[in-house]
């Protein structure tokens, strides 16, 4: 079957589904968007060697461009984890046919190549490109630079799709790259090794000598070649889990101990690690952890210790947010039948704050390593933690019981807003910046140990009352219960 016999299915497929008008109404917007968008970044691209002069006047604006391409490719990577999907396309249908693989491998790698975040920053390359580098190192020099940052962006997207998948079948090439990521970041923030020079050396270089992009040509050419030969021994749908791995994940048994909780919390860590939704957002939690490198230096410098603090609690606890604004949707493909049984709320709902403080407390263990660029971060994340886990895990769980619209756990979370409301969004701005505003106020006019101090007894006492608080929250989802129900059974 031939690459246009597969994207006229597609085609077809668009415009024969039942809902086709208004995924027609919503391309057409989301493409004037990106238009937008992309205009913008052109304008960037073009006007970014006058914004360097004024910034930073004498200086050599392609060595200023060059000294953080490395930086650019490396938080790209990160950015890519969360934002591209593998790509989707129903092949169970093609698997049983006779059609060679070779012709679903080269479909698969051709539609994924084609995605808003490899266009994005050939709209930044080129203008600059054509604007700076070709008056100062002439045609071919520009020509070899375009061709070794497209395939960087390649190699990147290639290098993502490698690990997202080998990531299905184990945890422990995500988390590998997150510390790898992590390390450099380190030696670089340390001064052990300098990305900015080594940047421009190897740019700069590569303008000198253009033959030297036959380095990241081969690079991307390799890179590809791996991943194309472990997706052609692993060509199932992305959602399929193997045996093993089901095998696996029913195995909890230190949770045992802690009772009917524990036995809730089990059955959330499975669902978590089944589904794509949840275990993006498990993934996001750990990407989010490396933020600190990249905005804590600047605000430790300046002394802008509000921003620090919102930083900390996006940090220590954006999977409160992320994970407890669908509290109940979760499950609610069969929430019906749980309704049911004889569920002791009460201990559901003690289950998912339980699972809350769990995954914050690693989340600030992790984080507390940032101590070692300003010890004024470690009271900072400390504040945060507490208030996360004694204050937002509660405002969350609350804001969950007026969250009537079903999940479908099989998609994943990158641009994906079902389920959000005008509430979810409301109520992240109220965790985020509610007490944001409580800290600036209390550090401009009373000090920082004030701020510090108030923040963390806020958590402090809602961790002290958490019985009273659970109690109360059993009550609002009763209350709303029936509601909850008739919305989730609206597909």
């Amino acid at each position: 079957m031939s690459l246009l016999t597969f994207l006229a299915h597609q085609w077809h497929s668009f415009w024969r589904a039942r809902n086709a008008n208004k995924s027609l109404v919503l391309q057409i917007i989301l493409g004037i968007f990106y238009l937008l968008i992309f205009l913008e970044i052109a304008g960037i691209g073009i006007l970014l060697p006058y914004l360097l002069e004024e910034r930073m006047p004498g200086k050599d604006p392609v060595l200023l461009f060059s000294s953080y391409i490395i930086y650019y490719f490396l938080t790209g990577l990160l950015f890519r984890f969360q934002l591209q999907e593998l790509p989707s396309l129903s092949i169970q249908p093609y698997l049983t046919q006779n059609i060679k693989r070779s012709s679903m491998l080269r479909f698969l790698n051709v539609r994924s190549v084609v995605h808003v975040i490899n266009i994005l920053p050939l709209f930044v390359f080129i203008p600059f490109s054509v604007v700076v580098i070709l008056p100062a190192y002439g045609t071919v020099a520009t020509v070899c630079f375009l061709v070794s940052m497209f395939a960087l962006v390649v190699n990147n997207h290639f290098l993502n799709m490698y690990i997202k998948r080998r990531s299905i079948s184990s945890s422990w090439w995500f988390f590998a790259i997150i510390i790898i990521i992590a390390i450099l970041k380190g030696f670089d923030y340390f001064k052990i090794i300098s990305f900015e020079k080594t940047s421009a050396n190897l740019f700069i270089g590569l303008l000198h000598h253009p033959w030297l992009c036959i380095i990241p040509l081969a690079l991307a050419t390799v890179i590809f070649l791996i991943n194309n030969n472990y997706l052609r021994s692993h060509l199932y749908i992305e959602e399929l889990v193997s045996e093993r791995k089901l095998t696996i994940s029913k195995k909890y048994s230190f949770l045992d101990k802690y009772g009917d909780v524990g036995e809730m919390i089990a059955l959330d860590l499975k669902l978590i690690f089944r589904n794509k939704r949840p275990k993006s957002l498990i993934i996001l939690s750990g990407v989010i952890l490396l933020y600190g490198f990249i905005f804590y230096p600047k605000y430790l410098q300046t002394g802008n210790y509000t921003v620090l603090f919102l930083f900390a609690l996006f940090i220590t606890g954006l999977f409160i947010s992320n994970y407890g604004q669908f509290l109940f949707a979760w499950q609610s493909s069969h929430f019906d039948g749980m309704m049911s049984y004889n569920i002791n709320m009460k201990q559901y709902i003690k289950a998912k704050f339980s699972l809350f403080v769990t995954v914050c407390s690693l989340q600030f263990l992790i984080a507390s390593f940032y101590g070692f660029m300003g010890w004024r971060i470690l009271p900072i994340q400390l504040a945060a933690f507490l208030y996360s886990i004694g204050v937002n895990s509660f405002v969350t769980i609350y804001a969950a019981t007026y969250n009537y619209k079903y999940l479908n756990l099989s998609k994943s979370a990158s641009m994906n807003f079902q389920g959000i409301g005008a509430l979810q969004w409301l109520q992240s701005l109220l965790i985020s910046f509610g007490p944001v505003g409580v800290f600036y106020l209390l550090n401009k006019f009373v000090g920082f140990w004030a701020a510090i101090i108030c923040i963390s007894a806020l958590g402090i006492t809602g961790l002290a009352l958490n019985e009273v608080i659970i109690n109360w929250l059993v009550g609002q989802f009763n209350i709303r219960k029936h509601k909850i129900l008739e919305g989730f059974r609206e597909r």
